[in-house]
């Protein structure tokens, strides 16, 4: 039998102490990451959106895929808070890590700087969510008005990225679409208006950010301060445990003088 050649063990990554080009492209690799689960959230209400759009009525159309536009960005709020207390919990496990080897202590090696919290990071989440509906929205509001100039490549390209705006980013273009087609004198508002609607996943996504490390920040002091108290109890009980105990010795002396 052939002897399998020994395994080289795996390089260690240290991932506490990474260099400026390291930081960057990890920070940039967690906020992609963290971007996901919101944008699908995004589009699957938007699914739901366009499914309302079949209600003949029109202020069902309207109110049901507003109240889809919120439903979306409750989970991107909710998702958000809790990368806020994830990244703060992070934030200071690595102050940790860093006070410890200012002392001498070498520990942490494994902890990830780039999940780290920063109040900047929930922004930039926010407008990585928005980067479909900012490719796309330029994409249309380039081409879609040119759909009818003649040119079969300009109506081609410009069906398709409305088409593909609307598939991908409807919480986006809908409320455009209904200013153009319900609103008189609105009927060549351009597409371009849907890049203004990344301003809600920014906001969402960097305010509950926020308030879930404050969240997370809080919490951990309360359990501080309980911390605190209980040990203060313990002590307080101690003590009075000793001055009972001097207090029965001597009790006990003043009786065997007194036989």
């Amino acid at each position: 039998m052939l002897n399998e050649a020994p395994k080289k063990p795996k390089k260690a990554v240290d991932y506490a102490h990474p260099n400026a080009w390291q930081l960057f492209y990890r920070t940039q690799r967690e906020c992609w990451r963290r971007m996901v689960t919101p944008y699908l959230m995004y589009l699957f209400m938007s699914l739901l959106l366009l499914a309302c759009q079949a209600i003949p009525n029109m202020w069902a159309q309207i109110l049901l895929g507003i109240a889809c536009i919120a439903g979306g960005s409750f989970y991107n709020g909710h998702l958000c808070y809790q990368y806020g207390k994830l990244h703060y919990g992070a934030l200071v496990a690595g102050e940790m890590h860093r006070k410890n080897e200012q002392q001498g202590i070498v520990s942490g090696g494994d902890h990830h700087v780039e999940r780290e919290y920063r109040p900047w990071k929930g922004f930039y989440i926010g407008f990585l969510v928005g980067v479909p509906v900012i490719i796309l929205g330029c994409l249309a509001g380039a081409l879609f008005e040119k759909i009818n100039d003649g040119n079969i490549l300009n109506g081609l390209l410009g069906g398709y990225s409305a088409l593909a705006l609307v598939m991908f980013a409807a919480w986006a273009i809908m409320p455009v679409l209904w200013v153009r087609n319900y609103v008189s004198g609105m009927g060549s508002l351009s597409l371009y208006w849907s890049l203004i609607m990344v301003i809600l996943p920014v906001l969402i996504s960097g305010i509950f950010y926020m308030i879930g490390a404050y969240a997370e920040r809080k919490s951990r002091f309360a359990e501080t301060e309980r911390e605190r108290r209980i040990e203060e109890a313990r002590e307080e009980a101690k003590r009075r445990v000793h001055v009972q105990t001097e207090e029965q010795r001597k009790k006990t002396l003043q009786s065997k003088k007194k036989k």
